[in-house]
Parts: C-alpha cells; sequence; structure tokens
C-alpha cells in the first residue's frame, strides 16, 4: 500500500504541473500578440506634457502634432524657429558634443513626451549636414530589437543650438514571449514556394517564386509593431530575406507562423 501511494505520487505532480504548464501556455497564446491600446488618458498627458515644454521655452503655444495610439510628437510643426537648446557659444572642437549633449539633456528632461528611457536608449547615428546634425537614437527596452524605424528617435539640431525637427516613434514596453515557438528552420522553410510580386520597369506585374531553401536567409528575432485602427499590436517575429536576383525582406511571426509583412528591397 504504502508503495503504491509513493507510486502514484509523482505521477499526480507531473500531471498537475503539464496541466499549469498547458494552462500557461493557452493563456500566453490568448493574449498574443501583445496590444499597445489607444488611450485618452495618453493623449491628455502628452497633450499636457507638449504645453508644458513649449512654456518652458518661452515658446508661443501651438496644438502638437503626434503619432497615433503612442501619442509622442512626429514633428515640431507650427513651432517656428525650433527650440534653442544652448544659450552659450560652444568653444571651438567642442560644437558637436555640445550639441549632443543639449539634445540629451532635452530627451531626459522630456522623457514622458517622448515616450522614452534614457538608460535604454542609445545614440545610433551622427550625420552632419553642414549647418545642422541629425542624431538618431534607438530604443533597446526589448529583449530583441525593433524592426523598422519604430523605436527610433531623430533630432535635427543646428549649429547654434535649435531643435529644429523632432520625430519619436519609441514604443511603450508590453510583454511578449521571450523565446519563438516556430525556429529558423521550419521559418525558412516555410517560405519556400511562395510567390511574390513585383512591377517590370514598364509598371506590369510580374512573378517569381522561391525556389528552394538557398533563396532564404533568416537573418535575426525582431520585436514587430504593427498599427491597426485603435491600437497597435506588437509581435516576434523572423526577419527574412528571401529571392535570388531580386529579394523581399518578410517578416514571419515566431509564434505562430503569420506573414506579417512583405517589402521589396531596391538596390541602390
Amino acid at each position: 500500500m504504502i508503495l503504491f501511494r509513493l507510486t502514484v505520487l509523482p505521477v499526480l505532480i507531473l500531471a498537475v504541473a503539464g496541466g499549469l504548464f498547458a494552462q500557461t501556455a493557452s493563456s500566453a497564446k490568448q493574449n498574443y500578440p501583445a496590444l499597445i491600446k489607444d488611450s485618452t488618458e495618453r493623449r491628455a498627458h502628452a497633450e499636457r506634457e507638449w504645453r508644458r515644454m513649449l512654456d518652458s521655452y518661452g515658446i508661443p503655444q501651438t496644438p502638437p502634432d503626434l503619432y497615433p495610439i503612442t501619442y509622442t510628437p512626429r514633428s515640431l510643426l507650427g513651432v517656428t524657429g525650433g527650440i534653442k537648446l544652448i544659450s552659450f557659444t560652444p568653444e571651438p572642437g567642442t560644437e558637436d558634443l555640445v550639441l549632443r549633449e543639449a539634445v540629451r539633456r532635452f530627451l531626459d528632461r522630456w522623457r514622458e513626451m517622448l515616450g522614452a528611457e534614457p538608460a535604454v536608449i542609445s545614440l545610433v547615428s551622427n550625420d552632419d549636414t553642414g549647418d545642422a546634425q541629425r542624431l538618431t537614437y534607438k530604443q533597446a527596452s526589448y529583449a530583441f530589437p525593433i524592426a523598422g524605424n519604430a523605436g527610433e528617435m531623430v533630432a535635427v539640431v543646428s549649429r547654434d543650438g535649435r531643435l529644429l525637427q523632432l520625430d519619436s516613434r519609441f514604443i511603450p514596453v508590453v510583454e511578449l514571449p521571450s523565446r519563438p515557438s516556430i525556429d529558423r528552420d521550419t521559418a525558412a522553410k516555410k517560405l519556400v514556394g511562395r510567390t511574390l510580386t513585383y512591377s517590370d520597369i514598364a509598371g506590369r506585374e510580374q512573378r517569381t517564386q522561391i525556389g528552394g531553401i538557398d533563396e532564404v536567409e533568416v537573418k535575426r528575432l525582431v520585436v514587430l509593431p504593427i498599427e491597426k485602427a485603435d491600437s497597435t499590436e506588437v509581435h516576434l517575429a523572423w526577419e527574412i530575406v528571401a529571392g535570388k536576383q531580386l529579394s523581399w525582406t518578410i517578416y514571419l511571426d515566431a509564434i505562430n507562423a503569420q506573414e506579417l509583412k512583405v517589402a521589396q528591397n531596391f538596390q541602390t
């Protein structure tokens, strides 16, 4: 009798654990993809922060130009002459450093308006146009890189320290699976035989087919936001390049294998 109880107990434990795991997996699938929902509170907060920002720099009030859903600034539309970030002339040779530091302070001060968390924001490029610098920042608050130009902020600042352009596409952090359900090899195989369309030089629609696995390169796992009518879906996706003479970047959902986005790659 004692032996029977000792034998049954581990089986019961495994059954209960298996049931809990199945419930957790089922719940995760039901809550996927993650959603960033439209929010009147988020919009009101963004508009309030925008007004505070203009007041602090002595700029006449003008309505903000905001992205839908996230309500981060899309531009400085209506802000004549830009926003003066520095009030002194930098020492010769220190101009670039001073301008970058001024933008960093702006990003830190107005983090709520920009949707930014400075600890996970980094400067990835600094293009000098002569009269201004174009600074591009990337968001790294997810376990995987954010695809496309989402999770990015571009700031253009003049040599005399005026912020001329501002475009913040940072996104809120939502919970995503920590690993894919569709592995790399399976993702690649799903695109073999896929027919892709393109326009020739005369504008006529043409078709080409992915003939074999050698025409498919699975690049990386990414976070892919997709904007809908009243929310933004956030997916974990495989970024894949497919094709031979012509190629396309295809995003395949790494959880349910749904094809999310296709874009032809044009050679320059």
